[in-house]
């Protein structure tokens, strides 16, 4: 996957278990608060992108960190997991 982050919005950026995760609300969003809709993501893993996308959907209000954890979450599982 590949995606080119907007610098107009505003990143957050986690270290979960050893893989920063850069996340923002698509369409504009304030770190803290509760958005649902599309996420953008990148991951990286040692210096490397893992995965990255535009393609993160929540249907329950989340914050950026709850939704960076899901990012992980979801670039880690096997392929045949993924919806």
């Amino acid at each position: 996957m590949a995606s080119t982050f907007d610098p107009a919005l505003t990143e957050s950026t986690h270290l979960i278990d050893a893989h920063l995760v850069h996340i923002y609300k698509v369409g504009g969003g304030t770190i803290g608060r509760r958005y649902q809709g599309n996420w953008a993501y990148r991951i990286h893993q040692n210096g490397r992108v893992i995965a990255s996308g535009e393609d993160l959907y929540t249907g329950a209000p989340k914050t950026h960190h709850e939704v960076a954890a899901l990012a992980l979450e979801f670039s880690l599982a096997p392929a045949g997991a993924r919806r």
